[in-house]
């Protein structure tokens, strides 16, 4: 071959190879520009649940701190992430965004609720609603730190030369009324209300009566204040009444389902397991729950299966 055809020849085969080249890095630009497409779409999708990972934050850190009330009371992270996962596979489905977020949040507030009270004592399942309830309206920020630390433990500020003005509150509580007023604004003057000739006389059948939560609070507190500053009221004025009105703001927060103590549900408690995670019951004098052990094995199939092996 001449050298003028090998040049042609060399000339042809560097346009392919550049072709190709270009065709290639088309190709990459092209996956690229896609790939971004995908990340952002992806993101986005991940921002709209981040509402639920928040709300599992704060159901967890809650399950956490029971051990403080119990050493009975701990719950690992595993545990937990498990449970999440679950729920977010079995929980219901729509394809409308918003429909889907509020069907996680109910589930899994209510699911985490009804799974923990299994392995809590009578007396402190209202304190675990109550520590949910609260911390879901912290975290949201409609209970600010100013409030939950009054709620907690009152105001530090002398009101000793402050002059109580009023003739049935003694001075112990007329301060505790004044420390609420730094709380929150929307406490502002309230101290005035319980000697106006107005409203203290509502103000005197909260204290007296046996159901305060049951009585409108004076002037316009009743719609000011939220729930949970209704809820300071009550401690301030009838602490012996706080049981009875940690129910009123559980229930008017989270629903009446959380008021209520959930009922043995051995069935549930099988569904929450797997095959290496132990059903242990702690049982109280002349409680047996091995005739719902059997009836559970039977309903599943397994009657013939289940051994039965004494230790006493």
């Amino acid at each position: 071959m001449s050298e003028a055809g090998e040049d042609i020849l060399a000339d042809e085969e560097l346009i392919i190879t550049l072709d190709q080249s270009k065709s290639t890095s088309i190709a990459i630009n092209e996956r690229m520009v896609e790939a971004e497409k995908t990340a952002k779409i992806i993101n986005e999708s991940r921002e709209n649940y981040r509402g639920v990972a928040r709300r599992g934050s704060v159901l967890y850190f809650v399950i956490a701190d029971l051990a403080l009330i119990d050493p009975m009371y701990q719950y690992s992270l595993e545990f937990f992430g498990r449970l999440f996962n679950r729920r977010l596979e079995k929980s219901g489905k729509s394809e409308v965004l918003e429909e889907r977020l509020k069907i996680l949040f109910d589930d899994v507030t209510e699911s985490f609720y009804l799974n923990i009270c299994r392995g809590l004592f009578e007396k402190d399942k209202l304190l675990y609603s109550f520590l949910n309830t609260a911390s879901i309206l912290r975290r949201n920020g409609d209970i600010t730190p100013e409030e939950w630390g009054s709620y907690l433990r009152g105001s530090t500020t002398d009101f000793s030369e402050n002059t109580n003005k009023t003739d049935y509150l003694n001075d112990e509580l007329w301060a505790k009324v004044l420390g609420m007023e730094e709380a929150h604004f929307n406490f502002k003057d309230i101290s005035h209300s319980f000697f106006d000739d107005k409203t203290k006389d509502t103000w005197k059948k909260i204290i007296r009566s046996e159901t305060p939560t049951t009585i409108a609070l004076p002037g316009v507190y009743e719609d000011k204040l939220s729930a949970f500053q209704k809820l300071m009221v009550i401690k301030v004025l009838r602490e012996e009444k706080l049981v009875q009105a940690i129910k009123v703001f559980v229930k008017s927060e989270l629903g009446p389902i959380f008021c209520e103590s959930p009922p043995f549900d051995l069935e549930g408690a099988a569904n929450d397991s797997t095959n290496n995670t132990p059903v242990i019951f702690v049982l109280s004098a002349g409680a047996d729950p091995i005739a719902d052990l059997i009836e559970l094995a039977k309903s599943r199939g397994l009657g013939d299966k289940l051994k039965v092996l004494s230790l006493g």
